[in-house]
């Protein structure tokens, strides 16, 4: 049996927009950037992935994704 798990699953919800965030580079400038949208309110540490092997040697990423509300005016 196969299962085929989405890398970054999404609540259901109404809102049909979808936004991902990708942070890249080191450890630490990541790190500092999550802490960052997580102390201005815009997003929960356990909201990104783990660290990512980024294609860049010395790199990783991160990555958000979030259900956003388009205002249609």
């Amino acid at each position: 049996m196969t299962s085929e798990r989405k890398p970054f699953p999404l609540p259901s919800s109404s809102d049909p927009e979808i936004l991902r965030v990708i942070a890249v580079g080191s450890l630490k400038a990541v790190e500092n950037f999550v802490l960052t949208q997580y102390r201005l309110g815009y997003a929960e540490i356990r909201e990104w992935s783990k660290p990512l092997p980024s294609p860049n040697s010395g790199e990783v990423m991160r990555i958000l994704t979030k259900r956003i509300a388009l205002d249609n005016s």
